[in-house]
């Protein structure tokens, strides 16, 4: 590893409030860090990925030379001085380090606006780009008058505050209508849930505002997306393919297994 990774190293952890408040966010051992920062030791890759990643940095630009990186760095900061003057600037991505575990794939749960006794299956991708969490948002509903699927996106940023995430999107279509998630962690058991909710302009049966309980359910990496747009549409209360977790946080009962209480 060369020297110049090691001042890449030390100048990133100046910029931050202590070298032990860095290791803390990354989830690696200080000590072992020290010897990164010193020049004792080399990072295996999925640890020089891991710095890279909290650094908002590539590979590549942690392991480049110093001068490109400060000029990078620079015109990085050059950047967020002109975002500082949007009042909404230093609100996304929040929390990045806590964000992060949460990218990923999920069908979204929520009551149909035009159907009190069914469940809209929607799905949602949350990917990091440049040190921003996007969510991307899938909707695919039967058109029985077009004998086809009614397909929306719709496209947004995700922050991480006080142990929530927010997630605020636009529909491409619709004149950009806003929605807005708000989602909360539930206990370590139930890690694969996000409970919460969230208000939007419903298509039908007019474009009118809505608000319902909404639940985030993460999928499986290993199986295909394929499965996952399949997965989307309305869903009976009763219907057997719902989530029991799923379920009872929509009807309003919710036990201990949400968390919730």
């Amino acid at each position: 590893m060369t020297d110049d990774f090691r001042e890449n190293l030390r100048f990133l952890c100046a910029e931050k409030a202590s070298t032990a408040q860095v290791c803390r966010d990354i989830g690696i051992n200080q000590q072992q860090f020290s010897k990164y920062l010193s020049g004792r030791s080399r990072p295996s890759a999925n640890n020089l990925r891991r710095m890279a990643r909290y650094f908002g940095l590539e590979d590549r630009e942690l392991l480049g030379s110093h001068t490109q990186l400060l000029s990078s760095y620079r015109a990085r900061t050059a950047t967020l001085r002109e975002r500082r003057q949007d009042p909404l600037a230093t609100v996304f991505p929040g929390d990045l380090a806590r964000l992060r575990p949460f990218l990923g794939a999920y069908q979204v749960y929520f009551q149909a606006p035009v159907d009190p006794t069914g469940y809209v299956v929607n799905c949602v991708f949350l990917d990091e780009r440049n040190g921003v969490v996007y969510s991307r948002l899938i909707e695919a509903l039967a058109d029985p008058a077009l004998k086809r699927r009614r397909w929306t996106r719709c496209d947004g940023k995700v922050s991480y505050q006080n142990g929530r995430l927010f997630v605020v999107d636009s529909e491409r279509k619709n004149e950009n209508a806003l929605s807005m998630h708000i989602l909360t962690p539930p206990p370590r058991q139930k890690r694969q849930y996000l409970f919460g909710s969230m208000c939007f302009l419903a298509s039908m049966p007019r474009r009118m505002p809505y608000a319902s309980k909404v639940v985030w359910r993460k999928f499986e990496t290993y199986r295909p997306v394929r499965d996952l747009f399949k997965s989307c549409g309305i869903y009976s209360a009763e219907s057997l393919r719902l989530d029991p977790v799923v379920r009872k946080y929509l009807s309003g009962q919710m036990g201990e297994e949400t968390g919730l209480l």
